[in-house]
């Protein structure tokens, strides 16, 4: 694992309930949280929350933007939202469905890889400062897989990040020559299908959910 940059992603709650035309379980506490935070919620706070306050617990981790509209559109039903960046949270405000959002933690956006890829020598020699990063992530035959920016505020992360980075390491246009179009086919992947299925050689990831990339 190699960090890229680090960027403060908040990760921001909502404790609003949200009516919806969809029902579940009552005694089921239900979260809808970016797809990013799945191994953080589903291992950790999902399961320690429902054994302190007695109750079931129901985990839905998708792209922030895609579910932020399903709840907004009534599609959707839960009892607390999380998101890794205000974007989604600002749809549900406008929408006058929830009240503050409180930022709790932070996070780093990095490169996720294999010890069994073809290019883990080159990625493990960037991740130790010998090699820039962005000199393996242009090298001919490594596929590297992102989110879609236009559903996941990782994927828009991953891009702003890349953004940042090229003005940093004075290589222009680094960017486009790792990233391509910002809605690049060959990159970008829902977020489930992502993260359960490891899609590529390598992969823009936050911190807390790198540890889900099999790839």
């Amino acid at each position: 694992m190699l960090t890229l940059h680090k960027w403060v992603g908040m990760l921001m709650t909502c404790t609003s309930l949200f009516a919806t035309a969809t029902t579940h379980a009552a005694d089921a506490f239900r979260v809808a949280y970016a797809g990013s935070m799945d191994l953080l919620m589903d291992r950790f706070i999902g399961p320690t929350f429902a054994k302190q306050n007695r109750v079931g617990h129901e985990g839905i981790g998708q792209g922030a933007y895609a579910l932020a509209r399903q709840l907004k559109g009534k599609l959707l039903q839960a009892d607390a939202f999380i998101s890794i960046t205000p974007g989604p949270i600002d749809i549900l405000k406008q929408a006058n469905m929830i009240g503050p959002a409180v930022p709790v933690a932070s996070t780093e956006m990095v490169i996720a890889y294999s010890p069994q890829s073809n290019f883990a020598p080159q990625l493990a020699a960037a991740s130790e400062g010998k090699k820039p990063w962005y000199e393996v992530l242009r090298t001919p035959g490594l596929h590297f897989g992102r989110t879609d920016p236009a559903t996941d505020p990782q994927g828009q992360n991953i891009i702003f990040t890349m953004l940042l980075a090229q003005d940093l390491y004075k290589q222009p246009g680094l960017a486009e020559q790792i990233l391509g179009d910002y809605q690049n086919p060959q990159q970008v992947f829902a977020e489930p299908d992502f993260h359960q299925r490891g899609l590529s050689s390598t992969s823009a990831a936050s911190l807390s959910s790198a540890g889900l990339k099999p790839c």
